[in-house]
């Protein structure tokens, strides 16, 4: 696939890509070389974080009606892998030879700590994911009702979590008319999947609105076919 992110496109920008010897990182530090054009992760890949040491990522998101749109370009300091779903949404593919080294849950914690804009960036790629995980739903109409609304429960669990809100509790807002709006079917239509997923084990309903009780079976079910 063409990169949409053309090496070009940092011609007279002033920014100072690095050299770095990997070698030099030392401190039993996880290091990764990424030649110019190569990917650092596609969709579909485990999530990883990466802390770019040297040289510059493009990352970018391909849309199921094949709209490509760039994220950012990561430099030096930058972290890359951002969000809260299992596999990654988006595309990483570096702009020019680049050294990354990975981030642990622990360091990444500490980061969001400290750092403002790191925790922006993350709200930023949760909700990505969430467009993601709903655009997908939207284009795999065919698939039965219960995966999609297991889909569509995961991408509100994964956007409480910045908020700090209870991950694990999905609001009485976004069980009825919401959710039937935003997934394009009627209220009996999502009434039965909800039903589905209670009989499952997957969640419970309370006075307030719906708890998610097993997310491995949850998320099992939205992989479903």
């Amino acid at each position: 696939m063409a990169s949409i992110c053309h090496e070009k496109s940092f011609e007279g920008c002033g920014q100072d890509f690095g050299k770095l010897n990997p070698a030099a990182l030392g401190g039993g530090m996880v290091v990764q070389n990424v030649d110019t054009g190569e990917f650092l992760f596609h969709p579909g890949e485990d999530r990883a974080l990466y802390r770019i040491e040297s040289g510059a990522i493009c990352h970018y998101m391909l849309w199921a009606d094949g709209r490509h749109d760039v994220i950012e370009f990561a430099f030096p300091g930058d972290i890359v892998g951002l969000g809260h779903l299992r596999h990654h949404v988006s595309t990483a593919q570096a702009m020019v030879d680049t050294v990354v080294s990975l981030v642990s849950e622990d360091e990444f914690e500490a980061a969001l700590d400290s750092d403002d804009r790191l925790s922006f960036r993350q709200a930023s790629a949760v909700e990505r994911e969430f467009d993601y995980l709903r655009e997908k739903t939207l284009m795999e109409g065919a698939r039965p009702a219960d995966v999609k609304v297991a889909n569509f429960l995961i991408a509100i669990s994964s956007a409480n979590g910045p908020e700090g809100r209870d991950t694990a509790f999905i609001a009485d807002d976004f069980t009825a008319g919401f959710v039937a709006d935003k997934l394009d079917m009627s209220i009996d239509k999502l009434g039965a999947a909800l039903l589905s997923l209670k009989k499952q084990g997957a969640v419970k309903e309370t006075a307030d609105g719906l708890r998610i009780v097993d997310m491995t079976l949850l998320q099992r079910l939205a992989d479903a076919a």
